[in-house]
Formats: structure tokens, C-alpha cells, sequence
């Protein structure tokens, strides 16, 4: 570089350094002011609204507890956000903190100075990539006034795999890593409660900070595990006998494999294969409807009969968790495929990692302490009065 080179990059750094140091001191703190969403089903996902940038523009992203990263779509066929249009929009360089918290494999970078391109890989083969930003975001508070949490880094996406067929326009990421929702305004509580998606035009409210519902049963996170919420699942109950499991199925391995993940952003359980065929067997045998094939390779259970049929003949599926069950309703236990056709609404996993799907934690509040690392449940009548 020559002298002017590195006076210029000083000067870059500096500016970047400002904005920074400025986005600290108006970050919005989860302990003075609580902040909340309105939740709305649509395609098997559960669609969250908030704002970004100058002038605020309205985004729905999907809610995902398994994601690491918020990320708007910018650059498509219809963008949602134009980073031109916001006078406090800003990107992140190479060299940047946030660029190098996503790990090597999720960011290209040519020169310390570019714009840093992340690359994100979802589980089921998805990806969205784009360039690593910041900018102002607001929600609204529980009085549904709108409130500025102040910058936060987000991926601007102008390239993603997901075919959004909604108003989906992004995702927020509330796991535990660095980019999370959650870890950047050092949120300590948060809980959901997702309607059943056949109650048309309803909604529930996702609530972060003191309006948290951390009620009914209580699971401890597992420990060592500080980026998803893995739990411990004891076993899993049809009527009152429990399903022969192989003994510790859902544990995590020593080379950090297997476990049991509570997903907002799966739809649908997924049990690995052992335990699956262990749950197809025991309902096979507690079930007295005619029973068949779905019409896909994902649905490996189905009866057939009318929902009254099956209400009736069907004993209730519980998960039972180190300190908390989920009892789940039919409604949650099966989907109708076809007229007349229900099946499983869980699905068989091909690898070690068994996921807790959005299916099943319908009518339930949903509450995550990150002080007392537990997840709770709170079975409710219908998650749209609140």
C-alpha cells in the first residue's frame, strides 16, 4: 500500500470505528424497555414483523430459533429492503469483528477493505448469502407502539435458495450465536405461543424481556451447548405406555453429534430412524383404524377415517422431557393429508440429530430463560387470545 493507501484505509477504519462506537451507545437494552411481535402462520413457518433502516421499512421474516443470523432479502426479483434508500444503512468490512465471528467457510473476502460476503448454509440444504451489514431496527413494545433497538448486523441477501410463496422476506435468527437476535441486544427471556395454522387470519405474540411466559414444566438446556437450545428427551409416551426406545437415543455424542433440539423454524418433528420405527411400531399397535402409506416418502404412518375417528381411536403422544411433558393434540400429532387420509405429522431423520418441529409446540406457550437455562412449556387453549 502506498502512503496515501493507508491513510485512506485509517480513515475507512475510523468512520467504521465511529458507527460502531455510536450503535453501542444507542443499543437498545432488553432490561429498560421489552419488545414484542406479532406471530402469524403461513406455509409451515411462523412469520414475525419488524422494521430497518431511514426511513423504517416493514419486514415479516420467519422466527428461527435455529438460526444464527438475521437476514433481510435485498436484491431479488421484489427486494424488500433497498440499503440505497436508508440513510443508516452501512456494510461491514473484511476486517471487521462481525465478519470474523462468522467463521471461516461463511464469509468471502478478497481485500481487508471489501465488503464482507457471508454465506449461510441451513440443514436442510438452503442457503442465503449476500453482504454482511448493519443498520437501525425497531419493534414493537407490548403496547404495540414501535421501539428502536438501535444497529444491528444483519445479513443484506441477494441470493437465497428459500422459495418464499408468503409475505416471508428474511429470517430472524434467535439461537445463541454472536448474530442472533438474542445475543446482540442480550435478550434473557423470550417465549412464543404458535396457533394452529387452520385458525385462519389469527395470530399469537412473540414477547422478549419481562412480558416473557416462562411457566408450566421446566427443561434445563443441555449442558456445553451454549448455540441452539438442546434439551434432554427422556422418552415418549403413547396413551400411558412408553414407546421402547434404544437407551440413550437422543443423546449428544462426544464428537458432537445426535442430541434433541427444540426448532421454531422446523415444522415437523424429526426423530432419527431407531426411534422413529420404535414410534410407528407402538402406534401401529395402540391404533384400530385402517391403516396406509401417505402419498410422499415423508409421511410413513397414515389411517384412514374421519378426525372424529381418529380423536377416538387414537391415545395421546407425549414427549417427556428431563422436568416437563408435552402432551400433544391430535391436531398436533397428525396432519390431513388428504380427505379422509391422516398421517404422522412427524418425519424420519437420516441423521444422528433429532429436531422438536413447530407442529408439535402448537398451543403451547414456549418460554426460554437464558438466565436459568431452561426451556418451559405451558399447554394453553388457543395461543390466538393472547
Amino acid at each position: 500500500m502506498t502512503a496515501y493507501d493507508r491513510i485512506q484505509a485509517a480513515a475507512y477504519r475510523s468512520v467504521l470505528r465511529l458507527n460502531h462506537i455510536h450503535s453501542l451507545t444507542t443499543t437498545f437494552s432488553s432490561s429498560e424497555q421489552d419488545i414484542s411481535s406479532r406471530i402469524v402462520p403461513e406455509n409451515g413457518e411462523y412469520i414475525v414483523t419488524f422494521s430497518v433502516g431511514t426511513p423504517p421499512t416493514q419486514v415479516h421474516a420467519f422466527m428461527d430459533t435455529g438460526s444464527e443470523v438475521i437476514w433481510v432479502k435485498c436484491s431479488q426479483s421484489s427486494p424488500v429492503f433497498n440499503p440505497a434508500k436508508s440513510s443508516s444503512y452501512g456494510h461491514h468490512p473484511c476486517d471487521s469483528l462481525a465478519c470474523e465471528v462468522l467463521g471461516v467457510g461463511r464469509r468471502t473476502c478478497a481485500e481487508f477493505l471489501d465488503p464482507c460476503y457471508y454465506r449461510v448454509r441451513y440443514g436442510d440444504g438452503s442457503t442465503t448469502e449476500g453482504t454482511l451489514s448493519h443498520d437501525k431496527f425497531a419493534f414493537e413494545d407490548p403496547e404495540r407502539n414501535l421501539v428502536d433497538v438501535g444497529h444491528l448486523d444483519f445479513g443484506c441477501s441477494d441470493y437465497s435458495s428459500w422459495h418464499f410463496v408468503g409475505n416471508e422476506s428474511g429470517a430472524l435468527g434467535l439461537s445463541r450465536r454472536p448474530l442472533s437476535l438474542i445475543s446482540q441486544l442480550d435478550i434473557k427471556k423470550f417465549s412464543y405461543c404458535m396457533v394452529l395454522p387452520n385458525n385462519e387470519g389469527s395470530g399469537s405474540r412473540l414477547y422478549f424481556g419481562s412480558e416473557a411466559v416462562i411457566s408450566g414444566g421446566r427443561t434445563p438446556f443441555l449442558e456445553g451447548e451454549d448455540r441452539y437450545y438442546y434439551v434432554t428427551l427422556i422418552g415418549i409416551r403413547i396413551g400411558d405406555q412408553n414407546v421402547p426406545l434404544p437407551v440413550g437415543i437422543f443423546n449428544r455424542t462426544s464428537d458432537g453429534e445426535g442430541g434433541f433440539m427444540i426448532d421454531s423454524g422446523t415444522t415437523y418433528t424429526f426423530l432419527r430412524s431407531e426411534a422413529y420405527d420404535a414410534l410407528i411400531k407402538a402406534l401401529n399397535e395402540a391404533i384400530d383404524l385402517p391403516q396406509r402409506r401417505g402419498p410422499s416418502e415423508w409421511f410413513e404412518l397414515c389411517f384412514e377415517g374421519s378426525f372424529e375417528d381418529l380423536e377416538s381411536a387414537a391415545p395421546d403422544v407425549t414427549f417427556i422431557f428431563d422436568g416437563a411433558e408435552v402432551i400433544l393434540m391430535k391436531q398436533t400429532t397428525y396432519i390431513e393429508a388428504k380427505k379422509g387420509l391422516w398421517c404422522l405429522a412427524m418425519v424420519r431423520s437420516n441423521e444422528k440429530l433429532s429436531i422438536f418441529g413447530n407442529v408439535q409446540q402448537q398451543n403451547y406457550f414456549v418460554g426460554f430463560d437464558l438466565e436459568e437455562q431452561v426451556v418451559s412449556f405451558a399447554p394453553v387453549d388457543d395461543c390466538a387470545t393472547f
